[in-house]
């Protein structure tokens, strides 16, 4: 009888005991894998300010046990060393975490405000930019970052000094990444409720769509991409880098489109290429276009000859969408101008 006793509690304290060791055991792994993290940190900026860098913060914390690890700095300031540009990028707090489990994937989030300060050609330029959620996602493998994402919810962007911002507010900005093995960025953008600054668009511009595109998504991929990526975009387009869209979708006042298609640079580095548009409503967007001025009464009534001739989708009617020569060109008309990429 004693023995059984004995058993009995025996396999009601095993398994208190095996949790017991398994809380100390991730315990354990949480101090030595957060104390790694405040180190780790600790020498990455050491290494950037050995690079000319200076990073400034008013305090590293490291928390979030049990179930993640979250470094969280301060006030951090950072500036790039003039051959760098030597911009500043301040910052209210900034907190990167991560599960527990998976040390490869690094969630940032951005606290209150953030202010990039620069030089362009001599002028001080000075942008705030606050939101109710800005987010960052970074994903690698062997060491090397692979896929990004990134949520803004109300954003707003401010010019304190230089030139406004072309798009100065947004109700939610989506974006998501991925490099792959072909050398291509393939990325995923949905903006909803943009609004354009007043400098951004012309009168003509604002007659017909107003500031603000209800819906901008985009689906595509950056060919090249490694070239892009160190910078030099001459040697991109030499290389024959381009913007493939596999779809896309514009709501932006009488404009109801949908569209795929390649946008790469000429030599001038303006945007060139063909889209192939589906338009939704083509009358309420031509008579748009003539009432605003962006194109002449003849241009108007060719473009309507031109819808009349152009092949049927199910939500509208196909046309060429062409950037040429720094021209905009909507079928036979041209309805503006764009110019080069800084």
């Amino acid at each position: 009888m004693a023995g059984l006793m004995s058993n009995s509690r025996m396999r009601l304290i095993v398994p208190f005991l095996i949790l017991l060791i398994v809380v100390l055991i991730h315990a354990i792994y949480w101090i030595v894998v957060a104390g790694g993290l405040d180190d780790r940190a600790r020498r990455w900026i050491a290494a950037q300010e050995a690079a000319g860098y200076e990073i400034e913060h008013a305090g590293l914390r490291v928390g979030g046990y049990p179930f993640r690890f979250s470094l969280r700095a301060a006030e951090p300031r950072i500036t790039a060393p003039q051959a760098e540009g030597g911009w500043t990028l301040e910052l209210d707090r900034l907190a990167v975490s991560a599960q527990f489990y998976d040390l490869t994937h690094w969630i940032a989030t951005l606290g209150g405000g953030a202010r990039f300060v620069s030089e362009v050609d001599g002028e001080t330029v000075s942008y705030l930019m606050t939101a109710d959620l800005a987010r960052l996602s970074l994903s690698s493998e062997e060491g090397a970052t692979t896929q990004v994402g990134a949520t803004i919810d109300n954003l707003t962007l401010v010019a304190e000094a230089g030139p406004p911002p072309a798009v100065q507010a947004a109700e939610r900005v989506v974006l998501s990444g991925r490099i792959g093995e072909d050398d291509q960025f393939a990325f995923r953008l949905q903006a909803d409720q943009a609004v354009l600054a007043e400098a951004a668009v012309s009168p003509q511009v604002e007659r017909a769509f107003g500031r603000t595109a209800q819906v901008f998504r985009m689906d595509g991929a950056l060919t090249e991409w490694s070239v892009l990526a160190a910078g030099d975009p001459f040697a991109w387009t030499a290389d024959g880098g381009a913007v493939v869209i596999n779809a896309a979708q514009l709501v932006f006042g009488p404009a109801d489109l949908n569209g795929a298609g390649e946008i790469t640079l000429d030599p001038e580095l303006r945007p060139a290429g063909r889209l192939s548009l589906v338009v939704t409503d083509p009358e309420t967007l031509i008579t748009a276009l003539v009432e605003s001025g962006l194109v002449h009464d003849e241009q108007g009534e060719a473009l309507r000859l031109f819808a009349l001739m152009a092949p049927r989708r199910d939500t509208g009617i196909a046309l060429p969408f062409r950037l040429q020569d720094g021209g905009l060109f909507l079928g036979p008309a041209r309805i503006g101008s764009v110019g080069a990429v800084d």
